[in-house]
């Protein structure tokens, strides 16, 4: 059979570790030709019907095709029970939570299946860290059936998340992020200087994240570092949810014309779709420390 002789030979490298055998399957009533990949040593494994196989190859008669379908198949399958062995080792009391924000609209059918609290006109979900490794962390989004497992509510990972603050805090000049970035390009330090000159800017603009930049937008939970902000500015403060990643923040004595260009030009041009939080401004009091949506007549 060519599946037999072929299939060992496109999956060699794809599928490294990996034992292929066939062999008839047990189904009601009936036997089926069958192929059966596991990991070498392990019984457990992806079983694949031929005959489905058959009916994905009759279309085109195209047999890389149907080889790289078995292919993508199997890797799904042990990339599903890589991550559920890692899930089923957490346990309430030493697992890693942190919080992400993302659009509540833009997000209802993801929210669905998804433990979440509301925050302004954002929604508060969780992640779980399945890995650390050296080049940072291995994560996944919470999802209902994970949070059951795990005999958690949702009040217990909003409690988690807030408590651990597992990556540190990050607050830094805009302009100075932009000329880090154009240096690392391989920039002149002249044209940087020329570009972004190091004196005070009349309004400063901040960049709010964590050390990392991953899902850093939730900083803005953390209030206390809003509060330090606006008393080194002495001001009220205005939050443009820049992305998922990060917030700019800056002082609620500039124009609320340009903060708005900046949230513009945030959305449609530098943020991709994915990566977007909000089109609404917001801004902390840090009299009372709440954070409010600037009302769109007040823009």
């Amino acid at each position: 059979m060519e599946l037999e002789k072929e299939l060992p030979k496109a999956s060699k490298n794809e599928l490294a570790g990996l034992e292929i055998s066939f062999s008839k399957l047990v189904r009601t009533n009936r036997m089926m030709d069958g192929i059966k990949i596991s990991r070498k040593g392990e019984d457990k494994g992806i079983v694949i019907n031929i005959q489905q196989l058959y009916e994905i190859y009759l279309p085109y008669y195209d047999f890389p095709y149907t080889l790289d379908t078995i292919i993508k198949q199997v890797k799904a399958y042990f990339l599903h029970e890589d991550r559920r062995e890692k899930e089923e080792k957490l346990s309430k009391e030493t697992a890693k939570v942190f919080i992400q924000l993302v659009n509540m609209e833009e997000s209802k059918e993801m929210l669905q299946h998804v433990p979440h609290r509301q925050f302004l006109d954002l929604a508060i979900i969780y992640r779980i860290v399945r890995e650390e490794t050296d080049q940072g962390f291995e994560t996944g989004i919470v999802n209902n059936e994970l949070m059951e497992a795990l005999d958690w509510s949702e009040k217990d990972l909003y409690l988690k998340a807030m408590s651990q603050h597992i990556m540190k805090t990050k607050i830094t000049l805009l302009d100075d992020v932009t000329c880090e970035l154009l240096l690392k390009a391989g920039a002149p330090r002249e044209f940087v200087d020329i570009m972004y000159p190091p004196e005070a800017e009349s309004c400063p603009v901040y960049m709010l994240t964590n050390e990392n930049m991953l899902f850093g937008a939730n900083e803005i939970l953390y209030t206390e570092n809003l509060w330090k902000l606006s008393n080194k500015l002495h001001s009220d403060l205005y939050i443009i949810p820049s992305s998922i990643h990060e917030c700019i923040v800056l002082p609620d004595d500039c124009s609320i014309h340009d903060v708005k260009e900046m949230l513009g030009a945030a959305n449609d041009i530098i943020v991709s779709e994915s990566n977007q939080l909000s089109y609404n401004i917001y801004h902390y009091e840090r009299k009372t420390g709440n954070i409010k949506i600037v009302e769109k007549e007040n823009r």
